[in-house]
C-alpha cells in the first residue's frame, strides 16, 4: 500500500480525487492526509513521509514546483495534477516525472497509481533537478532530457543530440559522442518535447538539430549532411517549410 498525501488548495479537486482513489484505487492506496497550500503541504510531507504525493502546481500564492523546491532529496513518488498548461507539462515530461490532467479520468489514475506502485524504491532526485532546470531555463539547450530506455532513463543534454531517427515504434537518440540511445517513446513525442530548442521534423523518420547540420542538399526533397557526415533525408511535402526555417535564423 501507498501512503499518499492529497496537495490541492481546491477542496472541491481534493474531493473528487479522494472519491475516485477510494473507489478505484483501494488495494494500492491508503490516504493519510490532506493539505491546501505549499506550507501545509511541505510540513505534511516531513512529518507523515508519504509515499506518494498527488500534487497540484497552481495553488493560489504558490506552486506545486515550489514546494518541491524546498527539499533535496525525494524519497517519495510525486503524481502531478493540473489542468492543461503546455509550459508546465512540457517540463513534466522533460523530466519523466507523472502527471494527470484535471479533470481526472479514472483510467489515467489506475495507470498513474499501477506504474508508483510498481517503481518501487526508484529514486527519482535527478528527475527533479532536470524538472527544476527546465523551469529556470524553459528553453536553454543545455537542458537534459529523461529518455525511457530498457530498465530506467537516460538523462541527455539537449545539445548533445544530433538527430532522432524512428524505427518501427522506437525511437533512436543519435548523440554527439557517437553513442545512440534506443528510446521506447516514439517520434512524434519528441518532436513535441525538442520543437523549442531548434530542432525540426524534416521528414517522418527524422527530426535534426540545426546546430548540425553541416550542409543541404537539394533534390525532390532533398538531404541534409550532419558534423558527422550523416545523410538525412528530407520529404517533399517539408521542403518549403524545412528551407524557410533554416534561412530564417
Amino acid at each position: 500500500m501507498l501512503r499518499t498525501l492529497l496537495i490541492d488548495d481546491e477542496a472541491r479537486a481534493r474531493e473528487n480525487l479522494r472519491i475516485l482513489l477510494q473507489r478505484h484505487c483501494t488495494g494500492d492506496v491508503e490516504l493519510i492526509g490532506e493539505s491546501e497550500n505549499v506550507e501545509k503541504g511541505y510540513r505534511d510531507i516531513v512529518t507523515l513521509k508519504p509515499d506518494l504525493v498527488f500534487l497540484d502546481i497552481e495553488m493560489g500564492k504558490g506552486t506545486g514546483f515550489d514546494l518541491l523546491s524546498r527539499f533535496d532529496h525525494y524519497p517519495f513518488k510525486v503524481i502531478f495534477v493540473t489542468a492543461y498548461d503546455h509550459y508546465a507539462i512540457k517540463a513534466i515530461k522533460f523530466s519523466a516525472l507523472d502527471y494527470l490532467l484535471k479533470p481526472v479520468s479514472i483510467k489515467d489514475l489506475i495507470d498513474a497509481v499501477s506504474k508508483a506502485k510498481a517503481a518501487g524504491n526508484y529514486n527519482k532526485d535527478a528527475h527533479f533537478q532536470t524538472l527544476f532546470e527546465v523551469i529556470k531555463k524553459p528553453k536553454h539547450n543545455t537542458n537534459r532530457i529523461a529518455i525511457p530506455v530498457q530498465g530506467g532513463y537516460s538523462l541527455v543534454s539537449v545539445d548533445q543530440i544530433i538527430f532522432c531517427q524512428a524505427q518501427k515504434e522506437y525511437t533512436f537518440i543519435h548523440q554527439v559522442n557517437g553513442e545512440i540511445i534506443c528510446s521506447s517513446l516514439n517520434l512524434g513525442e519528441y518532436d513535441d518535447l525538442l520543437q523549442d530548442f531548434d530542432f525540426f521534423r524534416v521528414h517522418h523518420s527524422y527530426i535534426i538539430n540545426r546546430q548540425y547540420i553541416q550542409r543541404y542538399i537539394r533534390g525532390e526533397g532533398g538531404e541534409i549532411i550532419t558534423n558527422n557526415n550523416q545523410h538525412i533525408p528530407v520529404s517533399r511535402r517539408k521542403k518549403d517549410e524545412f528551407l524557410q526555417w533554416l534561412t530564417n535564423k
